[in-house]
């Protein structure tokens, strides 16, 4: 599938990315989750410990809430709060001529200019990495006083951290040239991925959710697992279906629909959410100038901020009121849904 070239979101060069106040308050909402899953993760292994339950129900769910808890107190120290002293500093561009991008499996190596060999690296998804060679062209946030910083590829707000070293990933090399619908394949595939591994969580939820009440009849005297606990169980599981039949159709759509470029004005800010995802509704103009609802439920940030951003909204296949429809930006890695009212 070809694509055309047109305007995406990217940071406003040399200003803090927290100039816009999506960025912060999605560092602020993200750090709010976090902060609250840590202590909800925390409290079952101090009652534990406390009260010494024992029990194999009870060591299960105390071993999973630690690593739980350790993980968001991680994310926590070691990305949120660094991300919040970058979104302070001045957004720059990088253009990296021949030579000066190099690419391994997993990340990205770009030369920095200046006497001394320094390179950013950082790890991106693969659909990333080929937007990044094809466009020659991304921006980065920082570095901090640790090296630390944010590579953005246009059209994301969702950036990846990287590092500045004196010399490129091992196994490093140039990327050569990039398939005009290779970012877009790459990116169905990525979706693919992450939706066998959301399945299996929530999957692997519902037996947990079996196993926290073995825990509580362990420890506590509570009732064993019963038919409740069962209907607990199927519903996790029937969650985790969801998420691929989602990305069939939008697989689908990708490989046998057009892109249609629709004019779009946002009637409420993006509602942020601590996942990635926002919320926003607003008005589209239909081919032949009808006028129609257009609604983003928990939406991919970067297919909301392209919206805002360009007040343009590229759908696959025939929009018509009363359709959800597979929205995202032509040639890079944004994909998701929109419902037409």
């Amino acid at each position: 599938m070809e694509f055309t070239r047109q305007r995406v979101y990217e940071p406003h060069l040399g200003e803090p990315a927290a100039t816009d106040p999506l960025e912060v308050e999605i560092v602020e909402k993200t750090r709010g989750r976090l902060i609250t899953s840590s202590v909800l993760y925390a409290l079952p292994v101090a009652l534990a410990v406390l009260f010494r339950f024992t029990g194999p129900a009870v060591w299960t769910v105390t071993a999973v809430f630690t690593v739980l808890a350790a993980l968001s107190v991680w994310t926590l120290a070691c990305r949120i709060r660094p991300l919040g002293r970058l979104l302070r500093m001045p957004a720059a561009v990088l253009t990296p001529g021949p030579g000066h991008l190099l690419m391994s499996d997993r990340t990205v190596s770009i030369a920095l200019p200046g006497p001394q060999p320094r390179w950013v690296v950082a790890r991106m998804p693969r659909s990333k990495r080929l937007l990044l060679a094809r466009e020659r062209r991304v921006f980065m946030l920082g570095p901090d006083a640790r090296g630390r910083l944010v590579l953005r590829v246009p059209g994301s707000i969702i950036g990846q951290f990287g590092r500045v070293r004196t010399a490129p990933a091992p196994g490093s090399r140039d990327p050569g040239e990039v398939a005009p619908d290779a970012v877009v394949i790459a990116f169905v595939r990525e979706l693919r991925l992450r939706a066998a591994l959301v399945s299996t969580a929530f999957l692997v939820a519902g037996a947990f959710v079996w196993v926290l009440a073995e825990a509580g009849a362990e420890a506590f005297g509570f009732p064993r697992p019963n038919g409740v606990t069962a209907v607990f169980c199927v519903a996790y599981a029937l969650l985790g279906v969801a998420r691929p039949v989602q990305v069939r159709s939008i697989a689908r759509a990708v490989r046998t629909q057009p892109w249609t470029e629709l004019g779009v004005t946002l009637d409420t800010p993006v509602e942020p959410h601590a996942t990635g995802t926002g919320n926003a509704m607003g008005r589209v103009t239909l081919p032949g100038g009808r006028v129609a609802r257009v609604r983003f439920g928990r939406q991919p940030l970067d297919l909301l901020v392209n919206v805002r951003e360009t007040q343009r909204l590229w759908v696959l296949g025939v929009p018509e009121r009363g359709r959800k429809l597979v929205a995202g930006l032509p040639g890079h890695p944004v994909l998701g849904h929109v419902r037409l009212d």
